[in-house]
């Protein structure tokens, strides 16, 4: 027995001289636990196999043992040649081992009890003789040095794999920042030192305040795709209550100790009930639990003092990839935010740019646009007014130029919010380029598969149906000629948290890194002669206007996603007024023209004056609010931007003066003000140059209308 330091080398091969000098039928070793107080089954030797499943769940206490116990207080081996009916020996042994003759013999080292060894005869009552006992007594002595010194060694290379692991645990906590990594990692050290037929990882889901799987072992396989992935708190067994209370449970029946402690069991864990819970610690924070099952062996305080480590060093581990996962995403959002501002920057110089042209020019098509529109109204020359409508044709194509600078720069607000549901919009927008996607695909002899996910019952958002279907419609185009040979596109909305997310996703050739950052930028292309540059800038624009957002991810060679993200509401503006009714001709206004451009003003002066009106013209500010105050008017037509005194201040003092007397504000920046900076400013309407006659026409019935309204109001009260 000397010859060896193999624990289970030796244990056999003792049993195996017990046996044959004995001429007993079968033998085994049991050791004491660390805590002295129960003998457990180690070792056997012929043990028939039927008896091998109950044996190895039979656990004495010597404390209260008439049988065992006894051999342990006295030192002394003890026989019983009726066994099965001896009450001295445990039921659950006699059950477990049904032998006729029982033979206990303590193994004592440096005078301290270890374990011992059961003889066992099936049918034979065996009298043992005293000479027999004392030499079984004499080789238990020599073979508790034997195995204690096999333990101390074994014990020695336990501790160097036990540290061994922590030293890699601990290299892990500053070399791996990836949690999968890191679990591997638990997985692989923790398999080196206990058992892991069942280990399973729960960590604490603090947005969804619940117990997510993130490691599951089952036979000793990991198995990531069973269920469940989580658990609700007060729902995860002894784990919750390990999460909870913070302190470790070693149990060694599992659904008794849940019934104590009032949890109910997990239906997996049934089956094991040799448990060990140990809770994963960072500070003093519980991150999660780490727990390991068996069906058979039960675990030590020795194996929870060694899983209680591994846990706290599993849970530095997981937190530090859990904060560089946080910073990274920190950083990630920052870096965006900055583009976004710079982008945003950008737009706005160059709007503040592009208004000013627009302003300008504006003014010059006002001149063209009202003189060609007069002349019509006069000549009834053919090929006059032939050339004439080329004029003013020239001049609205002029104009929807202005318009489209205004689009991308995001100054015009043209129409009111109006309850805008997105799935329509969408499905309006791919009915709208069918001809596109489909049938031009196919002449080209490829195919682009269209797929929606509309998520039902979606928040309405508050916004422009046509300017929204305008960005769609760019984004889907762009997709299209991203997939010169077929390919899939994907439109989706959904809500996330809260918000309103469109994405349109392609598998196209995808968009360099280089590329990506220049995408929103006004007159970039990719597409040569054929592209514009501003498909993506308006399509910027038309986002910004609605308080939105818009995102790109692709990778070269894998596709494109743009996200449009806008904040819910159906909180719209009211509804546009009906075009007015034409004006009373038989009432014949005074209107006061205020513009610093002298050929804008005199062609509004021309349109009232053509419509029966007499009209008065000012060239500034000033000159408008002391001809007021010197002469009644009915009307005032005001330029918004003059030098020395602008617009609104005319309009305040009109209405300081008269507030009965309609103001109509004429701009050629676009429409950039709400109507409620409209009533306060003294404001009734807001007309876009270049105006044309309609929309003068239409702007004094407006104004004569509501005058009537107020009248009659007056005289009801």
């Amino acid at each position: 027995m000397a010859s060896t330091l193999d624990v289970d080398a030796l244990s056999r091969q003792f049993l195996r001289h017990v046996v044959r000098g004995l001429g007993a039928d079968t033998a085994g070793v049991w050791l004491l636990e660390d805590n002295g107080e129960w003998l457990v089954p180690f070792a056997g030797y012929r043990v028939p196999p039927e008896w091998l499943a109950a044996i190895r769940q039979v656990r004495i206490r010597l404390s209260d043992d008439a049988f065992f116990g006894e051999a342990a207080r006295r030192r002394r081996s003890v026989v019983s040649t009726d066994a099965v009916n001896d009450p001295r020996i445990p039921e659950d042994m006699r059950r477990a081992a049904p032998a006729r003759t029982q033979l206990f013999v303590p193994i004592v080292a440096q005078e301290h009890m270890i374990g011992g060894f059961v003889a066992g005869w099936a049918t034979e009552a065996r009298e043992l003789t005293e000479a027999e006992l004392r030499l079984m007594e004499a080789v238990a002595s020599q073979a508790g040095v034997a195995l204690q010194n096999a333990r101390l060694f074994q014990d020695n290379q336990r501790r160097v794999r036990e540290l061994s692991v922590l030293h890699e645990l601990s290299r892990a906590v500053t070399g791996q920042l990836d949690q999968s990594g890191l679990l591997d990692t638990v997985y692989q050290q923790v398999a080196r030192v206990l058992e892991v037929r069942s280990l399973a990882v729960v960590l604490l889901d603090e947005e969804h305040d619940r117990l997510n799987v993130v490691l599951r072992v089952r036979d000793g396989q990991r198995c990531e795709d069973d269920e469940p992935h989580f658990y609700p708190r007060d729902g995860a067994g002894l784990s919750g209550n390990v999460f909870e209370t913070g302190r470790p449970i070693r149990t060694t029946d599992y659904a008794a100790d849940c019934a104590r402690l009032g949890v109910p069991p997990l239906p997996a864990a049934i089956g094991m009930p040799y448990c060990l819970i140990v809770p994963m610690t960072a500070g003093d924070r519980v991150l999660g639990v780490l727990s390991l099952r068996s069906p058979d062996h039960a675990f030590s305080e020795a194996d929870e003092r060694l899983l209680v480590n591994i846990a706290q060093l599993a849970a530095l581990m997981l937190r530090s990839a859990r904060l560089y996962e946080e910073r990274t995403r920190a950083f990630g959002e920052l870096a965006s935010a900055q583009d976004q501002l710079v982008r945003t920057e950008k737009l706005r110089a160059l709007g503040e740019m592009a208004s000013g042209v627009a302003h300008d020019f504006n003014n010059v098509l006002a001149s063209v646009l009202g003189r060609a529109q007069l002349l019509l109204e006069r000549i009834q020359d053919v090929k006059l007014r032939r050339w004439l409508q080329v004029i003013e044709r020239a001049a609205m194509d002029g104009a929807r130029t202005v318009r489209r600078l205004q689009d991308f720069t995001g100054i015009r607000r043209d129409q009111p919010a109006v309850a805008v549901e997105l799935n329509q919009v969408v499905q309006q927008v791919l009915e709208a380029t069918e001809s596109t996607w489909r049938q031009d695909a196919r002449r080209r002899g490829v195919e682009i598969e269209v797929l929606t996910d509309l998520a039902e019952r979606l928040p309405n958002i508050a916004g422009d149906p046509a300017e929204l279907r305008e960005a769609f419609t760019n984004l889907v185009l762009n997709a299209v000629d991203a997939m010169p040979k077929g390919g899939q596109l994907t439109l989706r909305t959904s809500s996330p948290e809260g918000q309103v997310m469109v994405e349109v996703i392609d598998t196209g050739t995808g968009i360099p890194e280089p590329i990506r950052q220049k995408i929103f930028d006004p007159f970039f292309t990719t597409k040569g002669p054929k592209g514009t540059g501003l498909g993506l800038s308006m399509a910027y624009g038309i986002l910004a206007r609605h308080s939105g957002r818009i995102t790109v991810e692709s990778e070269e060679g894998r596709g494109t996603t743009f996200r449009l993200i806008f904040p819910p509401s159906d909180q719209v503006a009211e509804a546009a007024a009906e075009p007015a009714p034409a004006s009373d001709s038989s009432l014949v206004l005074r209107c006061l023209v205020v513009d610093d451009e002298e050929e804008v003003a005199e062609v509004v002066a021309d349109i009232l004056t053509t419509a029966g009106h007499v009209a008065v013209v000012a060239g500034s500010g000033q000159a408008a609010v002391d001809l007021f105050s010197a002469e009644p008017f009915d009307l005032v037509f005001t330029d918004l931007a003059m030098p020395g005194m602008t617009g609104w201040q005319v309009a305040r003092a009109v209405k300081a003066r008269t507030p009965e007397v309609g103001v109509v504000m004429m701009s050629g920046f676009g429409v950039e003000v709400e109507p409620a900076e409209l009533r306060t400013n003294g404001v009734d309407l807001v007309l876009s140059k270049p105006l044309q006659i309609k929309d003068v026409l239409r702007a004094m019935a407006t104004i004569q209308r509501a005058g009537r309204a107020r009248a009659g109001e007056a005289g009801a009260a």
